[in-house]
């Protein structure tokens, strides 16, 4: 009899192997802003998405899987449309117009300002969308969404412990380089300490309803009585306790606020189904509150001195967010061209921004997608975003067995969707990708054990 590949190789191992490396490694080279890493990272999740195991994949997963690809579709045929010459005649970039005119080339039209620019930016989508579906794959099973969590979780905690000691001892050197911004913040391995921050609350958030979890003795979902070094309360205290601490050193007010404000969130909505009359989930929420706002005390120093300073927004910011409103009206329907934000912005740049400062991004995602994309492609994208969170929420209420991967969705889910609208820490692919690996995870876990094995007895 013929020996197959699998008889030597365990594929689905393998598989699941290569697709963990890429969410804890994403962090490691500068967030992976580079294009380069982009592809890589690409290349790696498009590999092991098509050597997964789909065996106890039932029909129930299409509702979460079909919306995502539905909306990469419609991404492409935007872009498409974008760059392709003489599309929308009233629409087009007047770059195009200004070429032919001022230096006598014959160029076509087109709505975007770049021709390239708009299919390299796809790259990132592309990204999310893998990192999503497989992360949502390797979650069907419990266990392997617990192990998954977990590793990117303590992952979390190396990259706050080398923010630390690399902001204590060499404030001055980010990784490999010379560190050129946020001098007197943490920023770990990426440039912007905004991202850090969210990215150091993920982590944080994941091992804080772990640490609920255990302390609870696992009233849910009881298991076994030795209980292993990374899974015992003082190891999760401890952890969660360093990404507190970095979270705090990276002094981002939106960071750190969004941060304590989710953990609290993510707490309660743990605790609801335990909770059995109105008075003792009240008083929960009152004890979590408490906790939240001693933990602010604790690490939100530096965030506060800089909200008593310049506010919860500055003034520059604001300006941009109402130059982008404008920027929105003229192009409502297909946008600017995705990543074109840097530069269709200088033309539209208001004089109170002085000549200081570059605007390559919008800080604020939900407003950039608009710019990207058109008003028409970045609601149906937000809608799918709200169905998500709504199962999230939903799953972490109904299920009973593993219900905390869907509370860390959901928790996860509102920090890093609350600072979009105040910076782009999910356009970062470091973060973005730990953002796509615990959705996908609370997505897939969101679906009962029951109701899945009956799917498969009906031969769903």
């Amino acid at each position: 009899m013929a020996t197959s590949l699998r008889d030597y190789v365990n594929l689905g191992k393998i598989s699941n192997a290569l697709a963990s490396t890429v969410f804890v490694l994403a962090p490691l080279p500068l967030g992976s802003v580079d294009l380069a890493w982009v592809c890589i990272w690409t290349v790696l999740l498009a590999v092991s998405l098509a050597t997964a195991s789909v065996d106890r994949s039932c029909k129930a997963d299409l509702w979460f899987i079909t919306p995502i690809f539905a909306a990469i579709a419609t991404i492409v045929l935007i872009i498409w449309i974008q760059v392709s010459p003489n599309a929308v005649s009233n629409l087009q970039d007047p770059a195009w117009s200004n070429a032919r005119e001022l230096a006598g080339i014959n160029v076509p039209g087109r709505i975007s300002p770049t021709q390239s620019v708009p299919w390299l930016s796809f790259g990132y989508y592309l990204l999310f969308t893998l990192g999503l579906s497989r992360a949502y794959l390797l979650a069907i099973d419990g266990w392997r969404a617990n192990k998954l969590l977990k590793l990117v979780a303590y992952a979390g905690v190396c990259y706050a412990l080398y923010g630390i000691f690399s902001q204590l001892l060499l404030p001055d050197t980010l990784l490999w380089r010379q560190k050129e911004f946020y001098l007197q913040y943490a920023t770990g391995t990426f440039v912007n300490r905004n991202t850090a921050a969210t990215f150091w609350g993920s982590c944080g958030l994941i091992l804080l309803i772990m640490l609920v979890r255990s302390i609870l003795h696992r009233s849910d979902d009881p298991g076994p009585t030795r209980i292993r070094f990374f899974d015992r309360p003082a190891t999760l205290a401890s952890g969660c306790g360093i990404c507190l601490v970095a979270v705090g050193m990276t002094g981002s007010r939106a960071g750190i606020l969004i941060t304590i404000f989710s953990m609290v969130c993510a707490v309660v909505l743990y605790l609801a189904p335990l909770n059995r009359s109105e008075r003792s989930f009240m008083s929960s929420v009152r004890n979590s509150v408490a906790v939240g706002v001693i933990a602010l005390a604790l690490v939100g120093s530096m965030a506060m001195g800089r909200i008593s300073e310049i506010g919860l927004v500055d003034s520059q910011r604001y300006e941009v967010y109402k130059t982008v409103l404008d920027m929105i009206r003229g192009h409502a329907l297909l946008g600017f061209g995705v990543g074109n934000f840097e530069v269709a912005f200088p033309p539209f740049r208001p004089e109170s921004l002085g000549s200081q400062g570059i605007w390559d991004r919008a800080h604020s995602t939900p407003l950039e997608l608009v710019l990207d994309l058109g008003l028409p492609t970045a609601i149906g994208i937000v809608a799918v975003a709200i169905f998500y969170f709504a199962s999230l929420v939903i799953g972490a209420l109904r299920r009973k067995r593993d219900r905390h991967i869907p509370v860390m969705g959901a928790g996860v889910f509102a920090l890093g969707s609350l600072h979009s609208f105040v910076d782009f820490s999910l356009q970062i692919p470091g973060f973005g990708l730990l953002f796509a690996c615990v959705l996908g995870c609370g997505l897939a876990q969101s679906i009962s054990t029951s109701a899945r094995s009956l799917a498969h007895l009906s031969g769903d």
